[in-house]
């Protein structure tokens, strides 16, 4: 009984971290610490790797992008032994993000690009969505821009995405 309250404590923590996503990145950290502590106490992997993630995601957030890269790393490795293809696929385009960031442009975009064919695969269209937008701003090849963008729109337009305007938009733009 004790680790069912530790892994609703640690649950806590996390929808507390995700609030604290939008407001403050450095109590996000905290609070995704906590989680991480007491689902590593529980024995509860998943929300350990989850804890992990959504930490790795705030400390970039918050402009600890080395660290970042190492959470988002493990958080990774344990998804996938996991077996959970989508949540390891969603961490490479949050990886993707933060190379970004740090102005590793080249690893970036193929990070992204790797996630977002994950993505494709694992039918997480609205996530694969967002990687191909976000790997359109590192490309350098106007043809490669538009093919990603195409593919966001399709997926957009197809779930009633309000994201389909911003990206017709751009893909209108020139």
């Amino acid at each position: 009984m004790e680790s069912g309250h530790l892994v609703l404590q640690a649950s806590v923590q996390e929808f507390l971290g995700r609030y604290w996503d939008a407001h403050d990145p450095a109590r996000a950290v905290d609070a995704y610490r906590t989680s991480l502590a007491l689902n590593a106490e529980a024995g509860e992997k998943r929300g350990e790797a989850l804890a992990r993630y959504f930490l790795g995601c705030a400390q970039s957030a918050a402009g600890d992008h080395a660290t970042a890269l190492d959470a988002l790393a493990r958080a990774r490795e344990a998804f996938l032994s996991l077996g959970d293809d989508r949540m390891a696929a969603r961490t490479l385009a949050d990886t993707g993000r933060v190379l970004a960031r740090t102005g590793a442009r080249e690893e970036a975009a193929a990070a992204l690009s790797r996630a977002a064919d994950d993505l494709k695969e694992s039918h997480a269209s609205h996530y694969e969505a967002r990687a191909l937008e976000d790997l359109a701003d590192l490309l350098d090849d106007p043809e490669a821009i538009r093919s990603c963008l195409r593919r966001a729109l399709a997926v957009y337009e197809e779930g009633g995405s309000p994201r389909a305007t911003a990206v017709l938009a751009r893909l209108t733009a020139d």
